[in-house]
Parts: C-alpha cells; sequence; structure tokens
C-alpha cells in the first residue's frame, strides 16, 4: 500500500438518518466527508447531503465520491454534486462498483474520461493522494464498503451490511470506523441486511479501529440506546454517536 505523508484528517458528518428520509424532521441521510489538505472524497451522498455540504463545508474540494450502492438514502443527491462544478478540485468522478453504476447513471458512455471508476471486491484504487480498498458487504443489493487510506490515516466504512459481512484484514486496526446501526436490538423479524447495537458492538471489537462512529439511525429513533448497548459488548472501545455536523479530527 502506498505510503502517503503523514497530515491532518477531518471526517464531517453531512449527514447520519438512516433507511428513510422525514420530510418533516429533515434529518440528511448518509454521507460522510473524509480530507487533508491535498486530498478529499465523499462517502455516499444519501437525502439532504448536497445542502448539508453547501453550509457545512462551502470551501472544501471533492475530488471523488464513492456510493456504496443504489439505495436513495446513501445516492440521492448524488446528480446535485456531479452537477456543481464548484465543488470540485479538478472534475467530477464517481467510484462505484459496476452494479451500482447501472442502476444510477443513465448515460455512462456519455460522460468525460475519468468520470466513472469502477470499484471491485478486493481490490485496491489508487487516485491522487489517497488510495481506496473494497469489500462486499451483506445487503438486500450490492453493496460495497471501504477503506480509504489518506494522510497517513485510514477510515473504514461499512456502508449498509448484515451482521454475517466477513471484514478483510486491511480494514482492520483503521484510525475510523463508521459503522451502520439500523436496529437497535433484533427480533424474529428483523432484517438480516442490517445491524443492531450488539452487533455494531462485535464488529467494533473485531475491526479494533481506535474510534467508531456509530451511524445509520432511523429518524425519531434513540441513538443514545444504541450507544449504550454497543458500550456493554465492547466496553474498551471508543464509541462515538453521529450527528449531522459532526467533527471528528484524526490526528
Amino acid at each position: 500500500m502506498s505510503d502517503y505523508a503523514h497530515s491532518e484528517v477531518k471526517v464531517t458528518v453531512l449527514g447520519c438518518a438512516g433507511s428513510s428520509y422525514d420530510e418533516e424532521l429533515r434529518l440528511p441521510c448518509s454521507s460522510y466527508l473524509v480530507e487533508t489538505h491535498e486530498t478529499a472524497i465523499l462517502l455516499d451522498c444519501g437525502f439532504g447531503s448536497f445542502e448539508s455540504y453547501s453550509l457545512l463545508v462551502p470551501d472544501s474540494r471533492l475530488d471523488a465520491i464513492f456510493v456504496s450502492h443504489a439505495h436513495a438514502d446513501h445516492v440521492a443527491d448524488l446528480e446535485a454534486f456531479m452537477d456543481a462544478a464548484d465543488v470540485w478540485r479538478d472534475q467530477p468522478r464517481l467510484v462505484a462498483s459496476e452494479q451500482t453504476t447501472a442502476s444510477i447513471v443513465r448515460e455512462p458512455d456519455s460522460l468525460p474520461p475519468g468520470t466513472l471508476v469502477l470499484a471491485r471486491e478486493e481490490t485496491h484504487l489508487e487516485l491522487p493522494f489517497l488510495e481506496i480498498a473494497f469489500s462486499l458487504t451483506t445487503h438486500q443489493t450490492p453493496t460495497l464498503a471501504a477503506c480509504v487510506s489518506l494522510g497517513g490515516r485510514r477510515v473504514a466504512y461499512g456502508a449498509d451490511t448484515g451482521p454475517t459481512w466477513v471484514i478483510p484484514p486491511h480494514f482492520v486496526g483503521a484510525d475510523l470506523a463508521i459503522l451502520e446501526c439500523t436496529l437497535e436490538t433484533r427480533d424474529e423479524s428483523s432484517s438480516p441486511f442490517h445491524l443492531d447495537a450488539k452487533e455494531v458492538g462485535n464488529l467494533a471489537r473485531e475491526l479494533s479501529a481506535r474510534q467508531t462512529l456509530i451511524t445509520h439511525v432511523p429518524p425519531h429513533e434513540n441513538g443514545e440506546a444504541r450507544l449504550a448497548l454497543a458500550r456493554g459488548v465492547a466496553a474498551n472501545r471508543n464509541f462515538i454517536l453521529a450527528t449531522t455536523g459532526l467533527r471528528v479530527t484524526l490526528e
């Protein structure tokens, strides 16, 4: 893996509401800006993320957007980002799997060269000043997790997944893990394609990241309860509850 120079890495939560967009609460959905002075990548761009970008980080310039899968709470604002010339450092660049690209890009052959970058399971992608590794999660539609290396730090983004996701060795020991927690507790009717709080705790222990960001809590549900349950399973891990506008600095 390339050895990128050490520099301060900032992670800004542009949106973290899971599964649906509540028109009354207007809580932005999944979107996380990871940046250094040299580069910036956006991990997903769900409902409301473009407005959050404009309000929270208007001076940041993107080098790429990674879209984990084609569900609207992770990709709804993609067109707004791709069409806004002033948010890009150089040119628009979309990183996604072939299956996701087929679902979200209308006319891929009409796009300028370099706009689409295909991501594949168990591959490493090098872009200027950053590197990304991918892993297929267990979700109801093809979904890639991503481990981003930049500024001498690593951010492991689990996207959406069920508890049977097999974590690759190169995701372990990241500086920050971002894990969905759609369910507070699992019962017989719960989706096998999402995590509950105790499962987040178990994955956090396996990932052994310095910090774990709990996210993707549905509107009107209790994130603090999830935080407490995860800590009960993995008391030695440092958990943070995601909120829109939260900034985490990795030094």
